[in-house]
């Protein structure tokens, strides 16, 4: 699984470079506004599930300390290679949109399935094809609101709006763990406090899998908003040599 420190930087300018070539747009409220929407989309995708795999995975699938590490491991090498590869196509070859909302789309149904795997060598196959998938979308996100919004200006305050996502997922799924997961007394009746308190973090851990099909319709509806909504973003393949090539 990938990890979110500093893709607003480092993936800018480690596989979408044709993008941040291109001059930036005059300031334009409505194109900032979709811009912001798809930032706040794209992290709440993630934040809707990243917090709760460990918990998921250690205490309601049972999975081993050692099984969890390479999970992440196998995500982190899907997000090592996953967004160069990307970068390279949607730079020369396809619309940064039209790739964004296929890979959402792709990711979103791959996510969703996630929630109804028990077993770990199925889990750590999905999640690394759900990593090679997501990605990429992270930098491609970033260099595609550069290509329509000043850098200086504007790229902050869209940007920003990722964080919100991050943030407001977060609170709705522990929110509906707390109201839908949460067992009545009538289930606990009659347990004393260590079995009710057992109980009750058992059917928050089960409630964890809505995590992953909250994250899929994001991803599903990101994608339709990436097609349907955002700025055309076509490539410019004679910006740049082919990263192979250079190497």
């Amino acid at each position: 699984m990938t990890t979110p420190a500093n893709r607003s930087s480092d993936g800018v300018h480690g596989s979408c470079n044709s993008a941040c070539a291109r001059p930036s747009a005059p300031a334009n409220g409505s194109a900032n506004r979709r811009l912001s929407i798809m930032m706040f989309l794209q992290y709440a995708i993630w934040g809707a599930w990243l917090p709760l795999l460990w918990p998921y995975l250690s205490n309601h699938l049972k999975f081993s300390g050692a099984d969890i590490g390479n999970a992440f491991a196998l995500g982190a090498l899907g997000a090592i290679f996953a967004p160069w590869i990307a970068g390279q196509i949607a730079d020369r070859y396809f619309n940064t949109e039209k790739f964004l909302g296929l890979a959402h789309i792709v990711g979103g149904v791959l996510v969703w399935m996630l929630a109804s795997i028990e077993t770990v060598d199925q889990f750590l196959w999905f999640s690394f094809f759900y990593s090679v998938v997501y990605a990429p979308t992270l930098p491609l996100t970033n260099s595609l609101a550069l290509s329509h919004c000043d850098r200086d200006r504007d790229f902050g305050k869209v940007r920003l709006w990722g964080t919100v996502g991050w943030i407001v997922v977060g609170i709705a799924i522990g929110q509906w763990l707390l109201r839908m997961h949460t067992p009545g007394a009538e289930a606990i009746a009659g347990l004393d406090a260590a079995a009710a308190k057992a109980t009750t973090d058992a059917a928050h851990y089960a409630g964890m899998a809505d995590a992953f099909r909250l994250s899929g319709i994001l991803g599903v509806a990101m994608g339709l908003y990436c097609l349907l909504v955002l700025p055309s973003t076509p490539p410019q393949p004679g910006l740049q040599k082919s990263a192979i090539r250079e190497a």
